[in-house]
Order: C-alpha cells, then structure tokens, then sequence
C-alpha cells in the first residue's frame, strides 16, 4: 500500500528566537526559528510564511534547509508574520507544523546622552573647586564614560578628569581674577556622546598674601616682593627703596629729620617763613624750620586739672593763653598723651593747626580706669616751637561707666546675638578671637571687624551716630564704625577686614575724618566682589592710626560713604558755624592757665568757646573702644 505523504512526516516547531530587533537603514528586523526533528529523519524542511490574513503560498517556501533551525532576515517592523515548517523526503511532504507568529517591534534610534557640566562658579583664590557632572543622564541607556578637560585658562592640575566629579585648587591670580574654561564630555553604552561647558571665574582673595610680608595682595603693590608694598609717588619704584617718596626734590630721610612730611609735594613751601622754600632750605643744606631772627612763643600755662572725681573717654584737653613776644600768629599747637610722667611712652601726639588751645581727646584712645599725663607746645608762624608746658594729669571712668560692664570690648547695647556669622566662614563671631561685630546705631545694620594680619589683636569696637556732625555733606550709610588694635614683635602695619550685613552700593567708599583736614577717602582700601567686605591697611602713627604715634596701638575710626550722596564741593569739615548744639556726648574740660578762662574772649586767642563747641561735636566722629580682652 501507497503511504500517504503526510502518514508519518510531522514536525513540531520548538522556539522562536529573536536574533535581532534592532533598526538599521531600511528598518528591518531578524528572527530565527527552531524546530523538533523529525525520526526517522526526512531529505529535509521547508519554511513558509504569509503575512496578516493573507494564505500560505506552498508552492515558494521562504527556506529549504536539512537543519532544524533557520534565521530569517529582512522582516519590517510592525507587520506580523505566521510561520509553518513541513518536513519532505523526495517527493513527500508532511502537513503544517504549529503555526507561530512574530511582530518585530518598532525599534527607536539611539538618543545621545546629555552633558550638564554645572552651574559657573565663582570662588578665591586657594578654594578647591569641584566639577560636577552628575546631573548629565542618558534617556535611553546608560552613560558610560565622563572626561573634563580644562580649555580656557592657566594651567593648572585637574584631579578626577574621567570621573563625574573632577577637582582643583584655584590658583592664585592676579588683581583682577582669572576665569578658567572646562568641557564635560559624557558617552553612553551605545558611544553616542555629547559635551558641555562651564566657567570658573577666580576672584583675588583679601588674605592671599604670595610674598610673605603681612600685607595681603589686594592692597599690595608689589605683591611679589616681601621688601615692599607701597608706592606713594607712582613711579614704579617702592617706598622703602624710593629715597624720595613724594618726587618733590627732598629725600625722606632730610624731610624727616627736619619733621616735614616725606609722602607730599611741600617743596615750594616755607615752613619757618625766612624767604626760602623747602627745597631752597634743602639744595642749601640750612634748617628749613628755624628762622633765626624768630623769637619762639612762650611755653604754654597748664595748671592742675579741674575734675571732681574721674573724666570721660573723651576730654577736652584746655592750654592757657598763647603768648609771642614778638608777635608771631599762632598757627600749630602740639599735644601729647602719655600713661607715663617723663613721656618716655607715647598714647597719643598731635599736631594741630585747628585745636590750637582747647583739644578734643577722640574716641577710642584712651581706655577706661587709667591714669594720664599731657602737655602741649605752641608753635607759631615761622615755626618756631614753645617749650614744652608743666604736664597735667587725669583719670579716666570705669568701664561700668563705658558702657561695657562685661569688659568684652563691645558696649552692651550694641552687642549682637551669639549666633551671628557676619563673616559667613560658618562659624559664629562670638566663638572667634579675631573678630568683633556691633548693631550699629545708624543704618539699622551689622558690621564686624576681623584682623587678618599676625601679631595683631583686637581689643573692642564701637558704633557712633553722625547725626550731630556739623558737616552733613558726606552721607555715612551705617555711621561711624571705630575700632582699637593691639600690634606685637614689633609688627608696623595691620590689615583688618570689615564685614557688611548687607551688601554695599558699587560707589560706597571708605571716609575717615580729621579735625584739620575733614573728611578723606580711605585710600588703602579694597572692597570684595560681593561688595560685603573691604580690606584695609593700616600704619601704627600713619594713615589709619587715629593717636598719630608708632606705639603699637591703632586707633582707626571710619564710615562708609555713597559718592553720589555727597553734596559740598570738598570734603573738609567746615568748622565756621555757630550751632552749640550737644552732641550728647559728657566731654570734660581740663583747664589750664587762668581758671576764670576768661582768655577765651580775648583777641590774642586764636580758640574761642565757639571753637571749642565745635571740637566738642566733632569729637563724635571717632568710635569708643576699652583696652580689654574678648571674652
């Protein structure tokens, strides 16, 4: 009997195996299918396929194979293929196996990961800076490598360059700053890659100090070289090196020794009023403050000082009548402060051409509970100098009556919480030796004070209003800010940092004010980036030192002024007025001379109680402090 084709060929399809689903230009798609073999063994199998609804076609089968398994190429994506196999041996031919059915899915192109290298950063010199490229992400995938490469800038040494997180330590730059170019570039698993770019811009810091010499960089003009840091004249040459720092024909060291001033121009002057100038008096080699045919004045009258008990911080210092034989004007008196009777140590020396016979002790010279000695000299229009008068003494208040009971160098009703962080460094300026801050009574704001130099301590500061000036043309944003340094193993310059609560407008400048020159620009000073901090320099008995002698104490009392807010074509305090308003501050009167003071009326005086009034307001201009030690 004939067997039938399809009596004993089966075949039984085991797997289909999805070799690859991935679009390429034509998007097509590959799938592989396995069967079961059939025993005994036929010649081999034939494959075929329709697509959705339509028929098998078995006189064309897609394959003809004697393996069990086939792959099959080229399928579109989206359509759906049904698959048969029927094994054959010569001219017989089994039926259908199962029938399978394979959709090759839509395949979506790669995405390309994304680079996000960071915000911009702004940082100082000194900071280590971290790149952070943690944010980049792959939608489709995962990322598989990171690389930052530095290219815009100096060199400098980048730690982590083929890691998310790279790092460096900012260098240190010049006045300017420097801003340094970086690019992430991220790669996925499937190598497509993308890129990213950010800056960090480098800011010069108040404290970086590259030669060594105690006077930090910003305000140093020759940052790398630890012999120098000033320039008075400009021209290119250093002050200690410069033998003439003004460029007025002098040299300093004849300037000083004749007591001129070796950092301005007065060689056209005539300091003894002979007929020469200075620089005349120099070429000749004569003295250029002694005029010989000039009588000096007499030596000023001090008697006992007039006090109940003890004086306030801030006294006026009173000379008897100032008397010339041969009738010379009256143009300087000198005065001096000492806690010692010989004067062999000095806490304050002034020369005034304004307090010619009443004198304003300022704020913060003196400290609380101490006994002083003082005199003065006169000095008259051809510079001939008075001998020195008797010295007179007195005590001054308790710290209870300071206002600083707890002799923390703050007074009481200034102080701040215990929490603030004025310098933002995270830590709190009450646990911090170096730093003092206070409410101010102007401005409703917080300022501390913070030494940056070594061998320099801080002993108090103070906030005073300027309500009461006499001279309104300069507007102080936050009033007065007055502080006291303490400078050791012989240390000649300090550099101090006042910090703001708030930031400060782009014009505000620093302005100190003097009784015979009124208001000044604080020249040595560089305000932060943030415009929340200045760095200033300051010389024991230069500009800066309130007490005008190298002791080892600088008396600084300064305000922050807005440019725009200025009204008067100078900046002098005009001393001419009549207002006798109080300043609300207890100056006592130390007399000398006739205790009637009824010399005050004379016209041979060239001080009158008008006068005094006005010494008496502008003594509000320097901030208190108390020689005590931080809590």
């Amino acid at each position: 009997m004939k067997l039938s084709a399809r009596s004993y060929l089966k075949v039984f399809i085991a797997s289909i195996l999805f070799i690859a689903s991935i679009a390429t230009f034509a998007h097509s798609a590959n799938v592989t299918l396995r069967w079961d073999a059939n025993d005994p063994a036929p010649e081999g199998y034939r494959v075929f396929f329709r697509e959705g609804a339509q028929s098998y076609n078995y006189d064309y089968p897609l394959k003809q194979t004697d393996l069990t398994t086939c792959t099959l190429t080229g399928l579109n994506e989206g359509v759906t293929y049904h698959f048969v196999v029927r094994a054959f041996d010569g001219s017989l031919e089994s039926a259908d196996s199962e029938e399978v059915s394979y959709t090759p899915a839509a395949v979506v192109p790669n995405q390309a990961p994304t680079a996000v290298a960071g915000q911009n950063q702004v940082v100082y010199e000194g900071a280590s800076v971290i790149l952070d490229g943690s944010g980049s992400s792959d939608t489709d995938g995962v990322i598989a490598g990171f690389q930052w490469a530095h290219i815009g800038g100096t060199g400098i040494s980048l730690y982590g360059a083929s890691t998310s997180q790279a790092s460096f330590t900012a260098p240190v730059v010049g006045l300017d700053g420097e801003t340094f170019t970086f690019r992430l570039t991220v790669t996925d698993d499937d190598e497509s890659s993308s890129v990213s770019n950010m800056t960090v811009s480098v800011l010069k810091s108040s404290s970086t100090d590259v030669d060594g010499d105690l006077v930090p960089d910003v305000v140093d003009r020759f940052p790398n070289d630890p012999t120098e840091w000033a320039d008075n004249d400009d021209d290119g040459t250093g002050n200690n090196q410069d033998p003439d720092d003004d460029n007025d024909g002098m040299t300093d060291v004849w300037e000083v020794a004749y007591g001129l001033d070796p950092l301005i121009n007065d060689s056209e002057l005539d300091a003894d009023n002979d007929g020469l100038t200075n620089l005349a008096e120099f070429n000749a080699d004569s003295n250029p403050t002694t005029n010989p045919a000039n009588i000096a004045p007499d030596a000023p009258v001090i008697e006992s000082a007039i006090q109940v008990d003890r004086v306030d911080l801030t006294p006026v210092l009173v000379s008897g009548m100032y008397v010339d034989t041969d009738h010379d004007d009256h143009i300087q008196s000198q005065w001096q402060i000492s806690t010692e009777s010989d004067f062999s140590t000095l806490i304050l020396d002034e020369t005034s051409q304004i307090q010619l016979t009443a004198y304003t002790v300022g704020e913060m010279v003196l400290d609380v509970d101490t006994d002083y000695y003082w005199r003065v000299k006169f000095i008259d229009d051809r510079n001939g100098e008075s001998d020195w008068s008797h010295p007179s003494s007195f005590t001054t208040i308790a710290a209870e009556s300071a206002g600083d009971p707890n002799y923390n160098g703050v007074p009481d009703a200034q102080e701040v919480e215990d929490s603030v962080d004025v310098n933002e460094n995270g830590i709190a300026d009450s646990l911090e030796d170096n730093i003092m801050s206070v409410n101010t009574i102007e401005g409703q704001t917080i300022v501390g004070v913070e030494t940056i130099s070594d061998h320099v301590t801080l002993v108090s500061v103070k906030s005073l209003a300027t309500d009461m000036l006499p001279d309104q043309s300069v507007k102080l944003g936050f009033g007065l800010i007055g502080f006291k340094l303490y400078l050791e193993n012989e240390v000649k310059t300090a550099v101090v940092k006042i910090h703001f609560s708030t930031r400060v407008p782009q014009n505000a400048q620093l302005y100190k004010y003097l009784s015979d020159t009124g208001w000044e620009v604080y020249g040595n000073a560089v305000f932060a980036p943030n415009r929340k901090s200045v760095t200033l320099i300051l010389e024991d008995g230069g500009m800066g030192d309130e007490d005008g002698v190298e002791n080892g104490v600088i008396v600084d009392p300064t305000g922050l002024a807005y440019e725009d807010a200025i009204t008067s074509d100078g900046a002098s305090l005009s001393t001419g007025g009549t207002s006798t308003e109080s300043s609300g501050y207890n100056n006592c009167f130390i007399s000398a001379g006739i205790q009637n003071m009824s010399w005050l009326d004379s016209t041979c005086s060239s001080a009158s109680m008008l006068m005094i009034m006005t010494l008496l307001i502008a003594g509000i201009t320097f901030s208190v402090a108390f020689q005590i030690s931080k809590n």
